[in-house]
């Protein structure tokens, strides 16, 4: 890394605007703006400029911009309503003003989305905006710099220096207080659309947001087309704030996701935008091509901006999109509806483009013959489409001539499931003038090509075309859009039992018959396992024997506690078993429902494996397993398996209280996706998911499920079919590491097979970033790790390390700790693990990993007495500050306490030192500590009856003391005391103080000055959040925690 630029902010800021305002950037610098009244009248002259003849030089007087800025404000209270509001009618947003003088009424423009670069747009840079305080409690406000499109407000730009503390995160963070403090709410900056961040080396940009919904991972970094990152801020003003680029960014690529629960301002990464651009190339040329981009990327959504767009341009006579199946159909169509807004605003002209999700075939055959300026876009299925050709053929061939004179535009999502090659040149010779685009995740090539024995495409290059943009899921991985994956091939048979299916195989071909059983077993025992398994059937692995082992490995406790994993004795993550049949998917089905039919089914199936001391699994309903497969898939014996399906429907609505039938399979089949993915309000709540669902290949392709972490692997999968069903576990989710496989079949043909795809489809020599280390190289890097904490001789009992210790050493226990940690985290989640952790009758492994909590006090201690902002000592860049999970509790759940409190008898010493070892652990407050003592000695001296209802009498003695903390601080500090509830309900430890605006309006200082005499305005409310603060995250949460 280069010398660090010291470039101070004021610097930074002026070299940016000089290159904005450089001829290639075409923005205007205007000095003379410093405030947001000069703001207001920019903003109001150039509308009077615009609107010359409208207002038919007669400008507007105070009054009527005084309403012109109210409708403003009116409508851009939330960042989606102004995106809304600035999409306007026609892509021109306008306000209908009643004039004074009796002028009658007049329409002025107020913004364009369409006129970029040209027309009446106008692009102005301003900085070091004043914005006054409204109140004692604010600050005085100024923006670094801020980029008016046509006089508002549209892209924020927050700088700090290379230097800042926190890189790029310091800008975000300022952004975030803006938002908390309400800096932008009631003024011109409203109409924000888009910020941007950077410390000169590091540059993100992301859409605006409300209070309360800016998240970090919606921070994106730019790309070039071929995928170079780009970081520091001049290069991507260059690329990204120019003209028109910056305008078609906030204008076309900005994405409203409208449901009815939220509505949400969207912007596009890079990849996205460069496909569509691509796109848009080749369609002029009338040429086709695909998309590659890693599955979890957002396609679906790229694909549909893609055919939306496409509608809008000249040359282009209908935009169609293709899907996947109808259970994908169903699937992406609700996603649709989120996005529909963005685009039906102003409906009910002729000429605006519509959405037309084609329900059925007459629908779609209307759409197909509406007028091409209709800019219809069509949404549907290759099944849908064929009969809607079929019934224009043969009801109106005249329509259907003219049509073949037309550009159509495919767009084809998952575009080697959604239409075949041989379909694909049946539908272009309706329509020769088509010119088709497919997006993918896992293109065909070469090494995976079809067999085909006709003339029809094998390859996606051969169906489609060039590739016109790739993003690999490398590239995805870099981003932080997707996550690796943790591989573990497990085996059902012995390699003894192998090799001799091996040995027996071979002595039965007749090119063996001259070997003697010597020389035969010296042959299999030097084979390669890959080649011995070469020799297993499929039979091997159809066996009742097969079926029961790997449901005991998936339900094995400290294996289900760890894949699902339990959090207050509740499964919080879901996964999928995916076989190599309906028969045996039907099977799996039939056997888990038996092998948990007993409610005390985790004792009875594992006595010799008992759950870990200080773990709960306390779910009665775990595991909660659903089937999902197609009845077209079977098609003799109809009757019986329609019979066989209703029977495990019954048994789904018996569980879920639903009322599903085979007649309605398609609407089961969504209830089941909804279950697995918790994404929509009612799933999302306990009980009303699903643990695990069996499938052969539903679900493993385009669905999106974020808290699904496992796939178990039981059938043999290869290039595009692996790193599909791979990727319903690499989506990103608060918590969630990795997505974990488990393979159950030819564990050497399995590991092979995964090296293949992943390098194929990663593009890159190694997949080491794409796949995690196996269970031994990661437990080398723990041993590792270990013994480095243990040189530092920092733990040791009699001599530990303190806070006044030299620096160096401070930060290297810090990063040792840090480092074995992780190096734990790495191991805890592989089922070989558990084995090793299950069979160490020594307890050297358990001591190993005890160190880490035994020790989290004294780590959390010496790691306060280190400050992020001490960066001249060496090794504090290597120190992670701000990651909450830095160190993690593994052995120890919430509601073991509650379990243990439960058994609590009189007086019982082992099992109170228990208890405050776990809370040890755990990593409880003094103060919750003391409230579980005084429980603990109410209970030894009987004043709590035996018969009591310990779990009811902790909340009462936790209810009792949080209310006494917030009435305390509300008396202390005379503020109100339901806006501190407010506060603790929404506050996150980590974050800054929720409601804290309501709370500083709610202080009574007249009566505090009362009790304090010598106390000044600006010092009592700055002492107060700051006391509040304390309180909050210290005491009040960690007792608001304990009732949950």
């Amino acid at each position: 890394m280069g010398k660090l630029n010291n470039t101070k902010e004021a610097q930074l800021e002026q070299n940016l605007i000089d290159l904005l305002c450089a001829r290639h950037g075409q923005w205007t610098f205007r000095p003379d703006l410093k405030t947001e009244e000069d703001l207001w009248n920019n903003l109001r002259t150039i509308i009077e400029i615009r609107n010359k003849s409208e207002l038919n030089d007669n400008a507007l007087t105070n009054s009527e911009f005084e309403r012109i800025q109210s409708e403003i404000l009116a409508k851009t209270k939330t960042p989606f309503e102004a995106a809304k509001w600035l999409r306007g009618e026609k892509g021109k947003c306008s306000i209908v003003l009643e004039r004074d003088n009796g002028l009658g009424h007049i329409e002025l423009v107020i913004y364009s989305s369409n006129e970029k670069n040209g027309g009446f747009s106008s692009y102005e840079v301003v900085h070091q905006i004043a914005k006054s305080k409204s109140n004692l409690e604010e600050r005085n406000r100024r923006f670094d710099v801020t980029l008016l499109i046509s006089g508002l407000p549209i892209i924020q730009i927050e700088l700090k220096t290379a230097i800042a503390k926190d890189g790029v995160k310091q800008a975000y963070y300022q952004i975030e207080k803006y938002i908390d403090e309400g800096t932008f709410s009631n003024t011109i900056f409203q109409t924000l659309q888009l910020y941007v961040m950077s410390n000169e080396q590091t540059t993100r940009y992301m859409a605006a947001a409300p209070k309360g919904e800016l998240q970090e991972k919606y921070m994106f970094a730019w790309r070039t087309r071929d995928n170079t990152r780009v970081e520091n801020i001049n290069e991507f003003a260059k690329q990204v704030l120019n003209i028109p680029r910056a305008h078609e960014l906030v204008s076309e690529y900005m994405i409203l996701s409208e449901e009815q629960s939220s509505k949400v301002l969207m912007v596009l990464h890079p990849y996205q935008i460069h496909a569509i651009e691509a796109i848009f190339e080749a369609a002029s040329k009338h040429q086709s091509g695909y998309i590659w981009h890693a599955t979890g990327s957002g396609k679906t959504i790229t694909s549909f901006v893609s055919t939306k767009l496409l509608a809008q341009r000249s040359g282009i006579d209908r935009t169609i999109m293709l899907l996947d199946r109808k259970d994908l159909d169903n699937q992406t169509t609700s996603e649709f509806t989120k996005f529909a807004s963005a685009y039906s605003t102003g409906v009910n002209t002729n000429d605006n483009t519509l959405i037309v999700g084609t329900g059925n075939t007459k629908a779609l055959s209307r759409a197909l013959k509406l007028d091409s300026s209709s800019n219809v876009v069509i949404v549907t299925t290759r099944q849908k489409l064929n009969k809607a050709i079929e019934s224009l053929k043969e009801k109106e061939p005249g329509k259907l001539a003219n049509l073949r004179g037309k550009h159509i535009v495919f767009i084809v999502d998952e575009c080697h499931r959604a239409i075949s090659a041989e379909n694909m040149d049946d539908i272009k010779k309706v329509f020769p003038k088509s010119t088709w685009f497919g997006f993918t995740g896992t293109p065909i090539f070469e090494e995976n090509k079809k067999s085909s024995d006709g003339q029809y495409a094998r390859t996606t290059h051969d169906q489609y075309g060039e590739v016109l943009h790739r993003y690999t899921i490398k590239n995805a991985l870099e981003d932080g859009s997707v996550l690796g994956f943790q591989v573990e091939h497990e085996s059902t048979i012995h390699e003894d039992e192998l090799a001799n299916v091996v040995y027996r195989a071979m002595r039965s071909e007749e090119k063996n018959f001259n070997y003697t059983d010597e020389e035969l077993v010296c042959t299999v025992e030097s084979m390669k396992d890959i080649d011995k398994e070469k020799y297993l059937q499929s039979a091997h692995y159809e066996s009742d024997d097969h079926i029961q082992s790997v449901i005991r490995k998936i339900l094995s406790p400290n294996n289900a506690y760890r894949k699902f994993v339990f959090k207050d004795g509740k499964p919080t993550m879901s996964a999928i078993l995916t076989t190599s049949s309906i028969d045996m998917a039907k099977r799996y089905y039939k056997a888990v429902k038996k092998f948990t039919a007993d409610k005390n089914w985790l004792e009875t199936q594992f006595p010799d494996h008992p759950l870990r001391q200080g773990a709960v699994m306390n779910d009665p309903d775990f595991p909660r397993v659903a089937i999902t497969y197609s009845l077209e898939e079977n098609t003799k014996g109809a009757a019986l398996k329609q019979s066989e399906m209703q029977g495990i429907i019954d048994e789904y609505n018996l569980m879920y209280g639903t009322s599903w039938s085979v007649e309605s399979i398609e609407r089961y089949n969504g209830d089941i996706n909804n279950r697995l993915a918790r994404k929509k309000g009612e799933f999302k709540e306990f009980g009303n998911h699903l643990d695990l669902v069996i499938v052969v290949d539903r679900l493993l392709t385009g669905f999106d499920a974020p808290r699904c972490q496992t796939l178990f692997v039981d059938r043999n999968l290869q290039y595009a079919g692996l790193i599909q069903a791979f990727s319903r576990t690499n989506r990103t989710y608060k918590g969630k590491e990795k997505g974990l496989i488990t393979t159950f079949r030819k564990p050497a043909t399995m590991k092979e097979h995964v090296f293949a795809a992943t390098r194929l489809y990663s593009q890159a020599n190694n997949n080491d970033s794409l796949i995690y280390p196996t269970y031994e190289e990661s437990k080398k890097k723990f041993n590792a790790a270990y013994n480095a904490l243990i040189k530092l001789d920092a733990i040791n009992v009699n001599n530990p390390i303190t806070e006044h210790a030299p620096k160096s050493d401070r930060i290297n226990f810090v990063k040792c700790f840090q480092d074995l940690n992780k190096a734990y985290r790495a191991i805890a989640s592989y089922d070989e693990f558990n084995i090793e952790f299950e069979s160490d009758k020594s307890g050297r492994f358990a001591k190993k990993i005890a160190i880490i909590e035994d020790n989290i006090g004294l780590y959390n201690t010496i790691k306060a007495s280190i400050s992020p902002d001490d960066k001249n000592e060496p090794g504090v860049e290597l120190i992670d500050f701000f990651d909450s999970s830095t160190v993690q509790t593994y052995t120890v759940d919430k509601s073991y306490i509650d379990a243990l409190l439960k058994e609590y008898e009189p007086n019982s010493q082992d099992t109170r030192v228990k208890i405050e070892n776990a809370l040890t652990k755990l990593n409880k407050s003094d103060l919750v500590r003391k409230i579980y003592k005084q429980i603990l000695d109410d209970i030894d001296a009987q004043v709590i009856k035996k018969d009591s209802n310990f779990l009811q009498l902790k909340r009462e003695y936790f209810t009792d003391k949080y209310d006494s903390v917030v009435e305390a601080f509300s008396k202390t500090w005379c503020v109100s005391i339901d806006e501190l509830v407010v506060s603790v309900n929404q506050s996150t430890v980590g974050e800054d103080i929720y409601n804290k605006k309501r709370i500083i309006d709610s202080a009574d200082y007249p009566t505090y000055v009362q009790q304090h005499p010598d106390a000044a305005p600006f010092s009592y409310l700055q002492h107060m959040i700051e006391a509040w603060g304390t309180c909050l995250f210290e005491e009040i949460i960690p007792l608001r925690d304990e009732l949950k």
